[in-house]
């Protein structure tokens, strides 16, 4: 066998080797990181969907809206711990006994989500204290639970320091 060929066989055994190793590398960084589904019960949830939005609906047509300057402006929020406030109002009368959740999590990852149940301070006046490890994009939802139903609005972030 000539010299060139016995040179283009072994190229082609190393490269084949790396190719392998490379491939066993990637599957092990894929299976290390792996992360599980968001929610326990999504397929429950998939299952009551349409309920829920019907819900929603019959809620927001009802008068039933939450009031504050981060849901309204939700750029103002900063990284660190701060105060939450909020009121829930049905039209012009506050509810009170909801019990209110705030959700922040970031889109790419579940590792920096976070839910704060804000405490009722004063009728229909809810506050929390949320802290948001850094700055960047994040999703910030809240949820009312009351009898008549949940009512849940989230908005898109722009976190500063």
């Amino acid at each position: 066998m000539d010299v060139s060929l016995k040179r283009a066989f072994w190229v082609i055994k190393i490269a084949f080797l790396a190719l392998f190793a490379a491939t066993f590398y990637t599957v092990k960084l894929a299976l290390a990181g792996h992360t599980p589904a968001i929610d326990s019960n999504y397929y429950e949830k998939g299952l009551k969907y349409e309920q829920s939005i019907l819900s929603q609906r019959k809620l927001i047509e009802a008068g039933y809206g939450f009031q504050a300057d981060w849901i309204q402006k939700p750029n103002i929020l900063q990284s660190g711990k701060q105060e939450l406030q909020l009121e829930f109002k049905h039209g012009q009368e506050k509810i009170q006994g909801a019990k209110i959740q705030v959700q922040l999590d970031k889109t790419a990852t579940e590792k920096f989500n976070a839910t704060v149940t804000l405490k009722e301070v004063s009728p229909g006046k809810y506050r929390g204290t949320l802290s948001i490890p850094f700055p960047g994009e994040w999703r910030v939802s809240v949820s009312a639970k009351i009898p008549e139903g949940t009512l849940e609005k989230t908005v898109s972030a722009k976190v500063i320091h």
